[in-house]
C-alpha cells in the first residue's frame, strides 16, 4: 500500500475526510458532510461533549435499517440543510432560504426517544403561540412509535418524526 493510501485510510477510519469514498460522496446527491473546520465553528468554545451532534442515526421509519440524519453543506453554495438519508432516497427537512428558514452554525441534532412529547402548544408556552395553538391543526402532544429527530437551535427546538401514512416528515415546536 502507498504512503498516500495508507494516510487516505487512516483519515477515513478515524472521520475526519469527508468523502472518502465516491460512494460516500454520491450517498448525499447535492450535499456534502461538513468539514472539520466548519465543524469546529460549530462548537465554538464548548466543549466536545457539550455541544450537539452535527448527525444522528436512527430507524426514523420502522423499517429496521438505520437511518442517518444529518447538518449537511450544499455542494454549490455551502449553505447548510438538515436532511435525513434514508437508503439510497434524501429527504430535506430544513432548506435554508434568506429570510426564511435555516440551519445556522449553532445548530446541532439530538433523538427523540418513542413515547409522548408535549409540543408548543402542550405546554406552558402555549398562551404566547397565538392562534397558532386554537388551530385544530397543530397537537398538543405528539406520540412516536419510532425514534424521532431533534433540530436544536438558539431559543428553538423542533420535533421531526416519520409519518408512515404519508411516507414523509412531520414536524412540531417544542419551544421557542
Amino acid at each position: 500500500m502507498s504512503r498516500r493510501s495508507t494516510i487516505l485510510h487512516a483519515l477515513c477510519g478515524i472521520g475526519l475526510l469527508a468523502a472518502c469514498t465516491p460512494a460516500l460522496s454520491q450517498e448525499l446527491g447535492e450535499w456534502r458532510a461538513l468539514t472539520a473546520e466548519e465543524e469546529k465553528s460549530h462548537k465554538g468554545d464548548v466543549p466536545a461533549d457539550s455541544a450537539d451532534p452535527l448527525s444522528v442515526e436512527a430507524d426514523f421509519d420502522g423499517d429496521g435499517r438505520k437511518d442517518k440524519a444529518l447538518i449537511a453543506a450544499r455542494r454549490a453554495d455551502g449553505i447548510r440543510d438538515l436532511i435525513v438519508r434514508m437508503g439510497d432516497r434524501i429527504h430535506v427537512l430544513v432548506r435554508s432560504e434568506e429570510g426564511g428558514a435555516s440551519v445556522g452554525a449553532e445548530d446541532g441534532l439530538g433523538l427523540a426517544e418513542p413515547g409522548r412529547w408535549e409540543t408548543i402548544c402542550g405546554n406552558a408556552f402555549r398562551d404566547l403561540q397565538g392562534g397558532l395553538c386554537e388551530s385544530e391543526q397543530y397537537p398538543e402532544a405528539v406520540t412516536l412509535k419510532h425514534p424521532g429527530l431533534l433540530h436544536i437551535s438558539p431559543g428553538e427546538a423542533m420535533l421531526y418524526f416519520w409519518n408512515r401514512k404519508k411516507k414523509t416528515f412531520d414536524a412540531v415546536g417544542l419551544r421557542n
